[in-house]
């Protein structure tokens, strides 16, 4: 069995065309050409089960997209998600 376990960190990308000079404004946008990256990464590996860390489940930051949702159906896999923030 293939487990990956992934920090996607939202997909935000890294390098500084992507973040303002404020602590933690990378993470107030996504870029969908990382989200592809890192789908297509997760392809190579065939991986049986993966556990990403850090996915936004459809906010405004990622125009709307479940992440995980998006890279199970590329991946041809189900999700599911365990939200870290109570309910409203």
């Amino acid at each position: 069995m293939r487990l990956v376990i992934y920090n996607i960190r939202y997909a935000t990308g890294t390098g500084p065309a992507f973040h303002l000079p404020v602590p933690g404004a990378g993470y107030l946008r996504s870029n969908p050409r990382v989200l592809e990256g890192i789908t297509t990464f997760l392809r190579a590996e065939h991986p049986d089960v993966v556990g990403l860390i850090e996915v936004d489940s459809g906010s405004v930051r990622t125009g709307m997209v479940n992440q995980a949702e998006h890279i199970a159906v590329k991946l041809g896999h189900y999700s599911t998600f365990q939200c870290k923030y109570a309910a409203r």
